[in-house]
């Protein structure tokens, strides 16, 4: 059951850029975003058990936003102005940030292996940068890596609370809450406009809300009690292979030589982290 959990979660992961890229077009990102974290946030907190205090409410709160408002604001971005498989292969590079942040905010040591994973990650995002196909952008590759290297900062600010309150305890509060600050800040900013799509493209909305945000968090928090995190964390480093395929299958991307060795590239130092 547990490589169920595993396959489900990394499916939901991996599918999220694919199947919102066609509706680029039509729905702003911005909109999309703030829709799949309060869809998403409402679902996860039907799981939540254990009440968090309120100072950590609000700190969770802010760090969730830097989450939801921001780094996912970047990769819908990233999705929008670059092939999806592009896009999720940077948002995926974000285990190499979390090192990085982690060593920063002196929260673990970084040691050789981690450095040289670093290293050659950033090497596998400049051959992906090298090679744009046709539908990649350079704003779509910046989006990108903006939204890997916020949601490892997310990751990091995370930790202890996660490790204090349960991880999807923490995360239910830090998505429904980042989904209530970016309908206010759209709100208020005159943008909480509603879509005019048909319903298979509200159906797509609200895969997008309720199983990539809601409940593919639950399938990895379920991997995770049995897995232990790192053999859990592979997700991440599969999902730029798979996500790939996805949109090769579903949205005929194209595949260049650059994409495939800087896609490898990355995935082997996310494999050596």
């Amino acid at each position: 059951m547990v490589y169920f959990y595993l396959v489900a979660t990394l499916l939901f992961w991996s599918s999220m850029e694919v199947l919102t890229k066609p509706l680029m077009s039509q729905v702003d990102p911005f909109f999309l975003t703030f829709f799949r974290f309060l869809v998403g946030g409402i679902f996860l907190l039907v799981f939540a058990r254990k009440r968090i205090a309120p100072r950590d409410m609000m700190l969770i709160s802010i760090i969730g936003s830097i989450n939801g408002v921001l780094s996912m604001s970047l990769l819908q971005l990233s999705v929008k102005f670059s092939n999806a498989s592009t896009a999720a292969t940077l948002v995926a590079t974000n285990p190499l940030f979390v090192s990085v942040f982690s060593l920063l905010l002196g929260k673990e040591k970084l040691d050789f292996k981690r450095i040289l994973s670093v290293f050659i990650g950033l090497i596998g995002v400049l051959v992906l940068s090298y090679g744009r196909l046709e539908g990649d952008s350079l704003v779509g590759l910046i989006c990108g890596i903006g939204a890997a290297i916020t949601f490892a900062l997310y990751i990091v600010l995370m930790r202890d609370f996660t490790l204090k309150y349960g991880s999807l305890n923490a995360t239910a509060v830090s998505i429904l809450s980042a989904g209530l600050v970016y309908g206010v800040l759209l709100f208020v900013t005159n943008n909480l406009r509603f879509p005019v799509i048909n319903i298979g493209q509200w159906m797509i909305l609200l895969y997008a809300g309720v199983c990539v945000t809601g409940l593919a968090y639950v399938t990895y928090f379920k991997a995770m009690e049995k897995l232990g995190p790192t053999r859990t964390s592979i997700v991440f480093y599969l999902k730029p292979a798979v996500a790939s395929f996805l949109a090769f299958l579903v949205l005929s991307e194209p595949v260049g030589i650059f994409k495939v060795v800087g896609t490898g590239v990355i995935v082997l130092a996310l494999f050596l982290r």
